[in-house]
């Protein structure tokens, strides 16, 4: 019959909480959905936070275990450059997806080492490239556009 597992649907930073440990736990359960391990995927109503959702689950209301996996590439987007998941660039300019903005200068910065581009300006490049390496490589692997070509999320957890 297969082990449950659980779907939450609506991984963003507001949903995760540091405990005195500094451990980051995941939080709000409310929208999660549970379905046994051998179902591939789940049809339902699309709910979570704009922004966030996995493409296939966007368009088709089509869950699976993949879609938390781009949501968790999203908000280390968020973390890597210090932008929202969609939002204006300037001021005039269109709404902008963080994934679509983002997966050429992730692209640029894996292949030349050189991160300013991409990470947070805030930071005043004051970071340890083989962290923001790492960080860049994992969420470049999660918010692949296909389900299939992103990471389980026990093979992101370990990495």
């Amino acid at each position: 019959s297969g082990n449950p597992k659980t779907i939450h649907r609506d991984v963003k930073a507001a949903n995760v909480l540091i405990d005195d440990s500094y451990e980051a736990k995941l939080a709000d359960f409310g929208l999660a959905k549970c379905c046994l391990d051998n179902d591939t995927h789940v049809s339902t109503r699309i709910m979570g936070t704009c922004g966030y959702l996995a493409p296939e689950y966007a368009s088709s209301g089509i869950l699976s275990d993949k879609s938390d996996v781009f949501s968790f590439g999203v908000m280390l987007l968020e973390l890597i450059t210090g932008r929202r998941p969609v939002g204006k660039s300037h001021p005039f300019a269109d709404e902008e997806n963080i994934v679509d903005w983002a997966k050429p200068l992730m692209l640029q910065a894996l292949n030349t080492g050189n991160y300013h581009g991409l990470v947070d300006p805030r930071l005043e490049k004051d970071f340890d490239i083989s962290e923001i390496k790492r960080m860049v490589l994992c969420a470049d692997a999660c918010v692949q556009h296909s389900a299939k070509h992103r990471p389980k999320m026990s093979q992101v957890q370990s990495d």
